[in-house]
């Protein structure tokens, strides 16, 4: 049986994703290029699972091609979808494009030192990822080698990452938020003329909240299953964030802020990095070194492996519930311009 023609889709999928990335820098309607982008990032979550990253697909997909452009539609919901061409700026404009050129040669000259692209002999392939494959399921009992290296072997790191996202979501909310009493004037509001809102479609509204069961659903499956297939906490976070933003834009902001009041959104974000960071002090407290899983043997069920994979499942469902919130708030901001009151 001949080989499967792989590279000539990779090579396909690297045209379009030049393609893309070229008209989402040159159309002038910024709605256009949202959607650009959006397939843009679609087709780099082919090349991603097309190499192997599955995971790494996974989270393209979700973020890149998912939530990152609602949030641009969201952003230019309130900023307008047509950008001004702006006249002259020629000199500014070559001057970035050296300072790129020149950036880009420095990246590219530092090709040489690094290791042939599958080489057996470098330093990952030698020793770092053999280790990661022989012993994963040995000391965490987790079948998912990706979700292992990161909530376990790498877990600082992780917890970083999720603190970015917490301060993320803070300084958004910090630079775009709105007391709405300082808006409130003597002068009488202008009350413009009723329009067509496309939130008031019947067929919309239920379709939204037939979807939403199901969005949930999956998003805690990819979570507590991330320990034995692509997924994990970020991921389902997304996509738990990713329901309820549905839900606001075939209903309305008022709908969500209903359910979810604006100080129960940012205890949430806390909550997730507070969860995953206590996890890591009862490591401490029971006398191991810090978010090591092991030592939770006597709180948690099962050995040391089990209380590994314990472990890893709880701090997942920490990152998840930064990842939903954050996720949400930022779309409160950005559709409401920082008034959370109504928007997109």
């Amino acid at each position: 049986m001949s080989a499967l023609p792989i590279w000539q889709f990779d090579v396909l999928l690297l045209m379009l994703v030049l393609l893309f990335a070229v008209v989402a820098l040159s159309i002038r309607n910024l709605m256009g290029a949202a959607v650009v982008f959006g397939a843009y990032s679609f087709m780099m979550c082919l090349i991603w699972a097309g190499m192997g990253a599955v995971d790494v697909a996974f989270t393209e997909a979700a973020v890149g091609a998912g939530v990152s452009t609602v949030f641009v539609v969201s952003t230019l919901y309130n900023t307008g979808a047509t950008m001004q061409r702006r006249t002259g700026g020629l000199a500014f404009k070559l001057f970035i494009g050296v300072v790129v050129t020149v950036a880009g040669a420095f990246l590219l000259s530092a090709l040489p030192d690094f290791p042939k692209w599958g080489a057996p002999d470098s330093p990952v392939n030698a020793t770092v990822a053999p280790y990661y494959i022989l012993n994963t399921f040995e000391d965490a009992h987790v079948h998912n080698i990706v979700t292992s290296v990161l909530a376990d072997y790498r877990g600082f790191d992780t917890l970083l990452e999720t603190t970015v996202v917490f301060i993320a979501c803070i300084a958004i909310y910090s630079i775009m938020r709105v007391d709405n009493a300082k808006l409130e004037t003597d002068e009488p509001a202008i009350v413009a003329a009723p329009r067509y809102d496309p939130s008031d479609s019947l067929i919309v509204r239920q379709a939204s909240r037939f979807m939403v069961p199901f969005m949930q659903l999956f998003a805690l499956y990819v979570i507590a299953h991330g320990h034995y297939s692509p997924g994990g906490g970020f991921q389902g976070g997304v996509i738990l964030g990713a329901s309820l933003i549905l839900l606001a834009i075939s209903f309305d902001l008022k709908f969500l802020l209903r359910q979810w009041s604006e100080k129960t959104l940012m205890l949430l974000v806390a909550a997730g990095v507070f969860l995953y960071a206590a996890v890591g002090l009862a490591c401490v407290f029971m006398g191991g070194n810090y978010l090591d899983y092991g030592f939770l043997d006597s709180v948690l069920p099962g050995e040391r492996d089990m209380a590994r994979s314990h472990g890893i499942l709880l701090v997942e469902i920490g990152v998840g519930i930064t990842v939903m919130f954050s996720m949400i708030a930022i779309h409160i901001n950005l559709a409401s311009n920082g008034r959370f009151d109504r928007g997109l």
